[in-house]
């Protein structure tokens, strides 16, 4: 049930029919480990992960949903960061990378069907626009979501907004 709402949300087939409870195809390529090893994190970075998704997964703007996506984040981190610790493997980070995936795959998906719904132009750069500045808006930091995740998921708007005439 659950692969075919990922399926559904997300264009993903389950890597295992019926036994997945993450996406077996993630939005970017190089995330595929990530998903493969969420399945062996603890159970606050696994539930997390879901929940975020199924709030991503819904389907109010991005915009009006990016406070409860900041809040759910911070509680499962701190959910993870309350849990044993797994010596092996850096669970937070496998958390990351699936969640930040996941959230560039939901920009992705509003930013295409912006550009092709009937709204006029102007009402299309101003959905655009608000949806850049609500992801720069994100109060999360690090080199990695600085330099490289939030410039990829920033892209998918800029693009779009230089391609509108």
């Amino acid at each position: 049930m659950l692969g075919g709402l990922w399926s559904m949300l997300f264009g993903c087939k389950s890597a295992t029919p019926g036994a997945a409870k993450v996406p077996g195809t993630p939005f970017n390529p190089q995330t595929a480990g990530c998903y493969e090893r969420l399945a062996k994190v603890g159970p606050a970075y696994q539930q997390g992960y879901q929940d975020m998704a199924a709030l991503l997964g819904e389907s109010e703007p991005l915009v009006s949903l990016l406070p409860r996506v900041v809040s759910t984040h911070e509680r499962v981190l701190q959910a993870g960061r309350a849990a044993p610790v797994n010596p092996k493997m850096l669970e937070e980070d496998v958390y990351l990378c699936c969640m930040r995936d996941t959230l560039e795959a939901r920009v992705a998906r509003e930013v295409r069907a912006t550009v092709e719904g009937d709204a006029g132009t102007q009402d299309k750069r101003a959905r655009l626009e608000a949806l850049l500045e609500g992801v720069r808006g994100l109060p999360w930091s690090g080199p990695k979501w600085t330099t490289m995740e939030r410039p990829a998921i920033e892209k998918h708007v800029q693009d779009a907004l230089a391609a509108l005439p």
